[in-house]
């Protein structure tokens, strides 16, 4: 498989309904001790020479079994208003992901209460200083060459109950304050991927809704990596549905086919489109020609 992007769509055409379904499952090992510590990585189809793509959280330092540098909290960060601090921060936590062969990404929900326990990991309470110095530690990542993640959209500030969490409010309640650090960033770098929240939004779990995926984030915001579930979304989220609305990585997974045979199933029984499955695929093989 050449590192050529325009060869995305070929090459998904080609690939069996099991290769579909085995690539749209991440291929985690739970962080074993015989790994390099990495969340999960895409699964390699060997025959086809595809190479190693390597997930870590990424907000302050690599978060693998390695030391590394660790950078101060995004808050901190952010409290200094400077993008080009935003930007150095992100690149030196890049050069030592790429040293790793590790993609990463930040996280950028917005503070929604002092007594978040993961609010070290997030920017700021104001959507436009957070998607602004998101962004701009998003292409700190990505002039490295290491593709940054931007996470969790939409609306998911709370840990409490986090997968089963449901936040309803106004489509300009949603545009003006939740989805605005997502629009800013994406117009300072566009992010190779976007992690999906667990929570549900206005009535539908955000990893099932096809109208946030291909309505707001293809279609608005042009977005054009691939999408990934949170890591075990689909203890709430029904695995079918999450790919027919655009989920192109299903986390964690294993490196067994027990998530993978439900989307075969799936697939069998008119639960899940070819159509659909090629498309996500399409993204995740694009993004990985783009950043290998």
């Amino acid at each position: 498989l050449k590192a050529d992007p325009s060869l995305a769509g070929a090459f998904t055409a080609q690939l069996s309904d099991y290769e579909l379904c085995r690539l749209n499952v991440c291929c985690c090992r739970d962080w074993r001790m015989d790994g390099k510590g990495e969340a999960g990585f895409i699964y390699s189809l060997e025959k086809y020479g595809m190479p190693d793509f390597a997930a870590a959280d990424g907000n302050n330092g690599v978060n693998i079994k390695k030391h590394n540098i660790g950078m101060p909290s995004s808050t901190m960060v952010s409290a200094t208003f400077d993008k080009e601090l935003a930007y150095k921060v992100g690149r030196v936590i890049a050069e030592e992901a790429a040293e790793n062969n590790i993609r990463l990404g930040p996280a950028m929900n917005l503070h929604r209460n002092p007594l978040n326990g993961r609010n070290a990991e997030y920017f700021s309470e104001d959507p436009v200083l957070a998607g602004t110095m998101a962004g701009w530690q998003n292409k700190g990542f990505q002039d490295c060459g290491v593709a940054g993640c931007i996470k969790h959209i939409a609306a998911n500030n709370c840990e409490a109950l986090r997968k089963r969490s449901h936040s309803i409010m106004s489509e300009r309640t949603l545009r003006e304050i939740y989805l605005k650090p997502f629009m800013i960033a994406f117009s300072i770098e566009m992010p190779a991927t976007v992690m999906t929240g667990y929570n549900a939004l206005n009535g539908c779990f955000c990893d099932e809704d096809s109208d946030l995926i291909h309505g707001i984030l293809r279609e608005e915001m042009g977005f054009d990596g691939f999408v990934m579930s949170d890591w075990n979304s689909y203890d709430t989220s029904d695995m079918c549905a999450m790919v027919n609305a655009g989920v192109s990585w299903l986390t964690p997974g294993s490196d067994s086919d027990e998530r993978v045979l439900p989307l075969l199933e799936g697939l069998k029984a008119g639960k899940i489109t070819r159509e659909q499955l090629e498309e996500n695929i399409y993204f995740l093989i694009k993004t990985i020609l783009k950043y290998v």
